[in-house]
């Protein structure tokens, strides 16, 4: 087991150089500690939007939760279990339905005899609006609301529905350690993509406020490093993302309506799948101004008319 380096600085900005250079220095499977009664085990699933991976977690003492199970990967469930080390699990936390993060969790509910949870499925009208990787064969067995708390002690969690990357995202919350598992929605190695129709940047700036607002002293994203100073990680994740917001904004004023166009003007260095998550994300920013407009355009004048009593 290992202690993994928490004082590295994350880049705001997502670069498949950066996550080239992330995955060379990856250690797949290993056991390591990230903080006290929490372990950490990357999964051997690095692409564009997972950088080096993803990160499960496993956490208590006597009992454990097992959160973010990952891929369905034997060598990574191995190691999982390798981590729980036959101590008992309490349940197996989701944060949401992406491929890297829900479908071991079957398979790891079948070994230990473990309730899965998580905000819930999505909807077969809402999986047909999209050809995002989603997993369609994970149905919690209990479904998690806003606020809602688990276990008990040092290991009290709180589940925290934070929509805007995606539907049934959720994040949690270790009340009494003070750490915030942040899942996808503010990631250690790079900004977060936002695609509609399932993602949605009005959400996720609220989501975003949710998780500042619990002011964690240690935040353990579903990839990437751990995040010693998570407020000031979420306020650059913000501006960064106000940033965007601006540029798509002057672009738009400009006569450039097109989310390619767009993407051709303002990143640079992405791989053909990340300027497919640009423009997604353009054209999040886009929808985002289009309800801003509406919502400061002019009330039209109406007629009122007086109740008259019978």
């Amino acid at each position: 087991m290992s202690e993994l380096n928490t004082s590295n600085k994350p880049p705001a900005v997502a670069s498949p150089l950066v996550a080239k250079e992330l995955r060379k220095h990856a250690e797949y499977g290993l056991i390591r500690q990230v903080a006290d009664g929490i372990l950490c085990v990357l999964a051997d699933n690095p692409k564009d939007y997972t950088g080096p991976g993803t990160n499960t977690y496993v956490i208590g003492e006597e009992a454990v939760w097992i959160l973010d199970p990952g891929p369905n990967s034997q060598k990574h469930i191995d190691a999982v279990l390798a981590a729980v080390n036959g101590r008992g699990v309490e349940g197996i936390l989701v944060t949401h339905t992406h491929l890297d993060h829900s479908p071991a969790a079957n398979p790891l509910k079948e070994i230990t005899g473990a309730k899965t949870y998580g905000f819930g499925a999505l909807s077969k009208d809402i999986l047909a609006l999209t050809d995002e990787d989603i997993d369609e064969d994970f149905v919690p067995d209990e479904a998690l609301s806003h606020g809602q708390m688990l276990g008990e002690g040092d290991y009290r969690i709180e589940a925290l529905h934070t929509p805007g990357h995606f539907p049934n995202h959720m994040c949690y919350r270790l009340w009494n350690k003070d750490v915030l598992f942040s899942g996808d929605h503010v990631m250690g190695w790079s900004t977060t993509v936002v695609v509609p129709p399932l993602g949605h940047l009005g959400e996720y700036l609220q989501s975003l406020n949710v998780l500042e607002a619990c002011e964690a002293s240690l935040m353990l994203p579903s990839h990437g490093d751990p995040v010693d100073n998570p407020n000031g990680r979420i306020h650059e994740v913000r501006e960064h993302r106000m940033m965007r917001h601006a540029q798509v904004a002057d672009c738009m004023a400009e006569g450039l309506k097109c989310p390619e166009k767009i993407v051709e003007k303002l990143y640079v260095d992405l791989t053909p799948r990340l300027i497919e998550a640009a423009k997604g994300c353009v054209q999040a920013h886009i929808e985002l101004l289009e309800e801003e407009a509406t919502m400061r355009a002019p009330v039209k004048e109406s007629f009122a008319f007086d109740v008259v009593a019978p």
